[in-house]
């Protein structure tokens, strides 16, 4: 027997609880609330907007219900522009938005929330302002500022605590290291170093929201051990049964995601994806022998109700900071054009194994004398399989009978880079030379609320099967997926000879998320630009009493 998907049977029983609505039993899960920190309140298009995340409870201070947070950009139409999904490790998250040219200058709101958040009615998301300026637009709307606005002037919060830097000014290029001392707070905070350019603006407002109250009823499921994917089927004749049909969900690809699930009397289904890729194509669809007498529809991720967002009517530009503006945009241009040579890296997701693994037989074909299609090769090197008929359609079955016969006359369950096809006539004549391998599982095995007649498992070579294939009774959509973790670009000019004739005009110095402190002194390298001026280091995050604690410091570059 394979593996039974303990998570969602866990995650559906404690829903079960709660929806019976006793005190004792809603406070399973306690509250939460987010604080969202960016790198600057005004932000150019083009350049990054970069964010760290702290899902807080009063309990554990960093909340332990969540492992996925929703983030949008909101504009004065109270539209949202942009949504992401953030990965919450032990409550903290990070992630970035690039601005595109197409916003236009004006005040917008940056909101987050998670899905155990919105069983508040009210106050169910955090709130903070910002403002995006478009230097391309030909008319910019500017306020004639006849007073000359101060720049924020920060103060450290903990007292006999001092940032060091190695020099107090520096020539360009240069390397400089920031220690900061042992006797810091344990906790978790984020580095932002960037330049000064004294642009002032109204977006300093921070709503964080308040607890959910718990004698509400639970409308959205909290998302405690991954993201949770719902919908419904209908049936297309009248007074079709709808309860405990199979419904099985794939994101293809080398390290695919396969789930499976029933449905309850009203055709609802939910997934909980516990695994982390990038991927966001799904197809979803029914196991069952009817399917073609049924639609499928995935529901839209949950969103909070936006009609009470209050935006200012104005953007605080003075026309003074109109020189300041151009040249931030100018080194924002130079900077993208020479975006190849500076790429951000992403942190591949740990592979897992594969839901059948190891109990699987591989075959690397190119170990073996290659056929020329999927049918030949199953029948001259997997032993394990053979083909018969099944409603009248070519399936594949194990060859040892007895399974057969004490199990369902249904044939084994076939995946393609983790989609699962229904019928194989698509693949019988498929070019067997693209596919990489394929694995057998040559018993019965229990997945979910199924029990398969085996399992065969086919990668091809590109991972591309999907974007092949069709068939009218699988829904293909697009869900929205964590954004995957990066380590971002920073030069290394005493080791590196590559980036000595590419301009640097790095406004963002540094920006460095989820730096976990535990009372040992710590030194960080950065190099600076090609850009002179002023420029401020933060250093702020929540240590682990669930203060907020912030440090401040300037130098200069020459």
């Amino acid at each position: 027997m394979g593996k039974l998907n303990i998570k969602l049977a866990f995650l559906l029983l404690l829903v079960n609880f709660t929806y019976k609505g006793s005190a004792q039993n809603n406070t399973v899960l306690g509250t939460e609330s987010l604080l969202v920190k960016t790198n600057t309140s005004v932000v150019l298009t083009g350049e990054t907007l970069y964010y760290q995340l702290y899902c807080l409870n009063k309990t554990t201070v960093f909340s332990d219900i969540s492992e996925v947070a929703y983030l949008e950009v909101i504009n004065n139409r109270k539209e949202s522009i942009f949504k992401t999904k953030i990965s919450l490790k032990n409550g903290i998250g990070s992630g970035d938005y690039f601005i595109p040219t197409t916003l236009t200058t004006g005040n917008y709101k940056l909101i987050a929330y998670t899905s155990w958040m919105l069983n508040n009615s009210q106050n169910n998301f955090f709130e903070k302002d910002f403002t995006v300026i478009n230097p391309f637009e030909e008319h910019i709307n500017m306020i004639i500022d006849s007073t000359s606005k101060k720049p924020k002037v920060y103060k450290n919060t903990s007292e006999g605590i001092v940032l060091n830097l190695d020099k107090e000014k520096y020539f360009k290029r240069e390397k400089a290291t920031l220690v900061i001392p042992k006797t810091l707070d344990k906790g978790n905070y984020f580095l932002n170093i960037r330049k000064i350019d004294f642009i002032p603006t109204n977006s300093n407002n921070e709503i964080i929201n308040t607890d959910i109250n718990l004698k509400q009823d639970i409308k959205v499921l909290p998302e405690t051990r991954g993201e949770i994917i719902t919908g419904y089927i209908t049936s297309k004749a009248a007074n079709a049964n709808l309860n405990s049909k199979i419904v099985t969900l794939s994101i293809p690809g080398k390290n695919f995601i396969f789930k499976t699930t029933k449905t309850n009397s009203s055709g609802k289904f939910t997934f909980l994806i516990d695994k982390q890729t990038s991927a966001s194509n799904c197809y979803v669809q029914l196991s069952e022998s009817d399917r073609e007498n049924y639609a499928i529809t995935v529901d839209k991720t949950p969103s909070p109700d936006l009609s009470n967002l209050i935006f200012s009517n104005k953007t605080a530009i003075s026309p003074k900071n109109l020189k300041a503006i151009q040249e931030r945009s100018l080194a924002t241009q130079v900077e993208n054009v020479y975006f190849s040579q500076k790429k951000d890296s992403l942190i591949d997701a740990v592979n897992t194994d594969l839901f059948f693994e190891p109990t699987e037989k591989n075959y690397n074909l190119d170990s073996f004398e290659r056929f020329r299609t999927f049918k030949e090769t199953i029948i001259e090197i997997v032993t394990e399989l053979n083909f018969k008929d099944y409603n009248q359609v070519p399936s594949l079955y194990l060859r040892n009978s007895r399974f057969n016969i004490t199990q369902s006359p249904e044939p084994c369950l076939v995946l393609v880079d983790g989609l699962q096809i229904q019928d194989i006539n698509a693949l019988l004549n498929y070019n067997a030379y693209q596919i990489q391998s394929i694995s057998v599982v040559d018993r019965p095995y229990c997945y979910g609320p199924k029990i398969f007649n085996g399992i065969v498992s086919l990668i091809t070579k590109n991972n591309d099967f999907a974007s092949i294939y069709t068939d009218k009774n699988i829904l293909k959509t697009t869900i929205l997926r964590p954004e995957p973790a990066k380590v971002y670009f920073e030069p290394k000019y005493e080791i590196s000879n590559t980036l000595n004739r590419v301009p640097d005009y790095r406004y963002q110095l540094l920006w460095k998320p989820n730096i976990a402190f535990k009372n040992s002194e710590m030194a960080i390298s950065f190099y600076t630009s090609d850009i002179a001026g002023d420029y401020e280091i933060l250093l702020e995050g929540v240590n682990e009493t669930g203060n907020y604690i912030h440090f401040y410091k300037t130098f200069k570059i020459e």
